[in-house]
């Protein structure tokens, strides 16, 4: 094993280059691809991952430049470069462990509470460090190994030597190895949770990496610079490197290599997220403009022919008799059969309206409603902010105020209608009235009624969705007031 022990130290150089490169690489291309507006759960996680790629490279490193400068800086310049490397160790790894928690987060995998772990054992690592220092022979230097060659830095490592094994074994044993274990279990996790939304190639990746990251849990959580106490007594990279002639950097630096390409493969899941995005932009499209041909067709096509042959009936119904009365109950049919195709126009023409701003929303329903009707309409605004909805928010909002209107056009016979919406910082408002018969909800017996009864449980199915409430209050004679409040994000409104 001599010969494979030497071949290493000579190409020493390119093997720290290289293991501090793939994690560089890594952090920066996960950087470059961070999607903070996905919805996937691996998305709003990656800015940790990406921290942690770029800081344990930039650590890397140090092994690295830090003996090539000690030729030419002075010791209290190289011993102070030595302890930023020392605190960028602990660092880049509480990255990695707040990564795991914060994916497990995403995934529903965790209590909130976790989220402060990694910071705890910040602390705790900081604690163990000094107190541990403070405990190890006096001018203790690690033995030579291909992390750092003492007599490369010389009096600089000697004056802090031991805080360096120290840090670096508790660095490793407490941030390292449960971080590393964390982020290959939230992979997985994240996995299961995508299922056949992955894609085969994604689902590889993803179970690539979280294999990787367990693996360096092994490489990096468990072989650390040898140190006077165990478990660095006992394994260390030193003991490794004599063992089998392989110094440990080499496996760090494979299984960062592992790690940053299946980590960059799997983000072709945003890329997947995307086209579908597209797709169904198309295919709303499609449907919005078939919707419109639709009531185009009925508008200009089968009202105008209803209404022709009312007229024509209207004409036969001026003489008496029995005829005349039969004509008159045709008449009426004819007439609620305009009323529900006017009605289904207003709905096809409503589900077109693509508009994430919910006073958009609103006005352009109502506008609807004018457009079939003679209905009076009334709309007040009223705060110093701006409901701000995902697409998911404005098409529940569209449905319920669609319904709203659609009640008040089939049901009320009102003559006006009164639109209120208020939007504080966390919360928007809609409150719909109208002066029309009103109704009992509690008491759905006929059929128009059983309609809107089904037409309110669908509205309070969505009120639930949006975690918000729909109320409802109505007195017959006296008209109805619909009321809807959610929580939203907000911007403030121009002034």
């Amino acid at each position: 094993m001599d010969w494979l022990a030497e071949l290493f130290e000579t190409n020493r150089i390119i093997v720290l280059s290289v293991s501090g490169q793939v994690f560089f690489v890594m952090g920066l291309a996960v950087a470059l691809q961070s999607r903070q507006r996905s919805e996937l759960p691996l998305a709003r996680p990656l800015g940790w991952l990406a921290g942690f790629g770029i800081v344990h490279g930039l650590m890397e490193w140090g092994y690295l430049f830090i003996p090539i400068q000690s030729g030419f800086l002075p010791q209290p310049l190289i011993e102070g470069l030595l302890v930023l490397q020392l605190m960028l160790k602990p660092i880049s790894f509480a990255l990695l462990f707040q990564f795991g928690v914060e994916l497990l987060l995403s995934t529903g995998g965790a209590r909130p509470w976790l989220r402060l772990v990694p910071t705890c054992v910040v602390g705790l690592w900081a604690v163990a460090t000094v107190t541990l220092s403070s405990t190890v022979a006096s001018g203790f230097i690690p033995e030579t190994g291909p992390w750092v060659r003492a007599d490369e830095i010389g009096p600089a490592l000697a004056a802090v030597g031991s805080p360096l094994a120290v840090g670096d074994v508790t660095a490793r044993t407490l941030l390292a190895l449960p971080g590393s274990v964390v982020v290959a279990l939230a992979l997985r996790r994240t996995m299961r949770q995508l299922g056949p939304a992955a894609g085969p190639r994604v689902a590889g990746a993803l179970s690539t990496a979280a294999f990787a990251f367990g693996v360096y849990a092994v490489v990096a959580g468990l072989v650390p610079l040898p140190a006077p106490f165990p478990p660095a007594s006992v394994i260390n990279d030193r003991a490794v490197l004599t063992a089998i002639g392989v110094p440990i950097e080499v496996f760090r630096s494979l299984t960062g290599l592992a790690i940053a390409l299946a980590v960059i493969r799997s983000l072709n899941l945003f890329e997947q997220e995307t086209d579908r995005a597209l797709a169904e932009a198309r295919h709303r499209e499609l449907l919005l403009r078939e919707r419109e041909r639709i009531g185009r067709d009925l508008h200009d096509g089968i009202i105008q022919s209803i209404y022709a042959a009312g007229l024509h009936l209207e004409q036969a119904s001026t003489k008496d008799g029995a005829d005349a009365k039969r004509i008159g109950t045709v008449m009426d049919e004819l007439n609620r059969i305009t009323g529900d195709i006017r009605s289904t126009i207003f709905d096809l023409r409503s589900g077109e309206l693509e508009s994430r701003d919910a006073e958009a929303i609103v006005l352009a329903v109502a506008d609807e409603l004018q457009a079939h009707s003679l209905i009076g309409l009334e709309i007040g605004w009223e705060g110093l902010f701006r409901p701000r909805l995902h697409h998911e928010q404005a098409e529940h909002l569209r449905h319920i105020v669609t319904e709203a209107f659609s009640n008040v056009l089939r049901h009320a016979h009102a003559r006006n209608v009164t639109v209120s919406m208020l939007c504080t910082q966390r919360r928007f408002t809609l409150e719909i009235r109208d002066d029309g018969a009103g109704f009992d909800a509690d008491a759905p017996t006929e059929r128009g009624r059983r309609g809107r009864a089904q037409g309110l449980a669908n509205m309070r199915r969505r009120a639930e969705l949006l975690d918000g409430a729909i109320t409802v209050e109505s007195v017959f004679g006296q008209g109805t007031r619909l009321s809807l409040t959610m929580p939203v994000a907000t911007t403030r409104r121009p002034s």
